[in-house]
């Protein structure tokens, strides 16, 4: 498989797929990785700067989502 690294040079990563570093990233969101795929979905965060935006963007959303959870229902009127 190939991605596009920091300075869009394409680079062969045959560890792990971008679709599979996905699924470890919302698995990741709820539930401990195995040592394995941790240490596989790093590899893959380093050098593949697409995955990278999409596990901030996860972050962020889970964030966001908690924040929204954790306010006072609105009112109702």
């Amino acid at each position: 498989m190939e991605h596009a690294d920091q300075g869009g040079t394409m680079t062969n990563t045959a560890e792990l797929s971008c679709k599979e570093a996905a699924r470890l990233m919302s698995r990741q969101q709820d539930a401990t990785l195995l040592p394995i795929e941790e240490e596989d979905l790093k590899k893959h965060l380093y050098i593949c700067l697409s995955c990278r935006r999409f596990d901030e963007q996860l972050v962020f959303l889970r964030r966001l989502a908690k924040r929204y959870g954790e306010s006072d229902p609105p009112a109702a009127g």
